[in-house]
């Protein structure tokens, strides 16, 4: 359902959101703009749509293509639901579950609670999925002291996988899942969450399946995106992490490998004072040997400005990134303000014309999906829908 463009209007005069364009250039290669085309439409509105009160999308939006010819999308909270339909353009909530942790307090099982963060398939029947797993330590006796939310919390990545085109995920082996852990025994001397979050969208290039997840700064490890590669996406332990040469890094599970030599088993981020946030989604450009990257930022412009909003950047190797530039201007989920309705995060870009059942390519058109959050006395709530902005994505003059 579209948003009434009066309704759009009023949004912009409130300076809740604006549109600009995004132009990527890299020496040597083809420049490409993303702009946006067209107004806010609604996918999903939680007060009319959701299922129940914890049904929000509360994760960049994935989609792939089944064997049965069905689209399924998925963004979703830790008790995963999908959106289904004939197409992208098409597809609507489901209200069964298609996977949910099992709230585990042993957190050496790595099944507390997951988010599906990516979602690959090659024939539509097995689908593999990256998941946001998140062990919450004060809800496991003597294991916290600090006792709260953020202090105790930490993110992981583990694998999941699905036989029937997406219609329920399970772990993707019987021993813990790890994808990707800090090497540290459980850490109590931080006064925030730690570990690796978020995993973007699997893109494949030579035979090899890449993804993003985002660390945390904690001991050896630096803050910002770091890079996994892997050539078996059935094995969870098959990922090995970009070390600022060559992709040699293996995350050591410190509940089963206690005594390891922690600074060799941490990832070194990819262009950290280029993208320093979140990367929500990685596209291959189709007809170009490019990817556009999609996140929210607050960046310093030419005129001396600090816009907040959606960035984007590109790169020929998935190491070297533009400079970013802007595409939309939005309040940000990290920096909401009184004076704006909502805030705006978990960018993804997603083409319903996409090649690739897993909609890892775009073409000279797409949507940038969103979640928008819809304050109530400048507070977050469950109020969040499921937006996207029509948008071109074509050479640049």
């Amino acid at each position: 359902m579209k948003r009434p463009l009066a309704l759009l209007a009023l949004s912009l005069l409130a300076g809740s959101v604006s549109w600009t364009g995004a132009r990527a250039e890299t020496a040597g290669r083809r420049d490409f703009a993303v702009v946006p085309a067209g107004p806010v439409e609604t996918v999903f509105d939680w007060s009319r749509d959701a299922c129940a009160k914890s049904h929000v999308p509360d994760a960049s939006a994935r989609a792939f293509r089944n064997a049965d010819g069905e689209v399924r999308l998925i963004a979703s909270h830790n008790d995963n639901r999908a959106f289904v339909g004939p197409s992208l353009d098409a597809v609507r909530p489901r209200c069964e579950v298609v996977y949910k942790g099992r709230r585990s307090a042993r957190l050496a099982d790595f099944d507390d609670l997951s988010w599906i963060g990516a979602v690959y398939t090659r024939d539509g029947r097995t689908v593999y999925a990256l998941a946001h797993t998140e062990l919450r330590g004060e809800r496991t006796p003597g294991q916290c002291p600090a006792g709260r939310y953020s202090a105790c919390l930490l993110n992981t990545v583990t694998g999941l996988v699905s036989h029937d085109g997406g219609r329920r995920f399970e772990k993707a082996s019987a021993a813990p899942p790890v994808v990707a852990t800090l090497p540290y025994a459980y850490p109590t001397d931080r006064e925030a969450r730690v570990g690796y979050a978020n995993p973007s969208n699997i893109v494949e290039r030579d035979g090899w399946y890449y993804a993003f997840i985002f660390a945390d700064g904690y001991r050896d490890q630096r803050r910002g995106n770091c890079l996994i590669r892997t050539k078996t996406l059935d094995d969870p332990s098959s990922w090995r992490a970009w070390d600022g040469a060559g992709f040699t890094v293996t995350f050591a599970d410190p509940f089963r490998e206690p005594a390891v030599d922690a600074p060799s088993h941490v990832c070194q981020p990819v262009a950290p004072n280029v993208i320093g946030r979140m990367i929500g989604s990685v596209s291959k450009v189709r007809g170009t040997d490019m990817v556009v990257a999609v996140f929210g930022d607050r960046r310093r412009t030419a005129d001396g400005r600090t816009v907040e909003g959606i960035y984007a950047s590109a790169s020929a190797d998935l190491l070297t990134w533009t400079p970013p530039v802007l595409v939309m201007e939005a309040q940000l989920l990290w920096d909401k303000s009184c004076d704006r309705p909502d805030a705006y995060f978990y960018p993804s870009l997603l083409d319903p014309q996409a090649r690739t059942p897993s909609f890892e390519d775009v073409g000279a058109t797409g949507y940038l999906y969103l979640t928008r959050y819809n304050l109530k006395d400048c507070r977050v709530t469950w109020d969040r829908d499921l937006v996207r902005v029509p948008v071109a994505i074509r050479a640049a003059p």
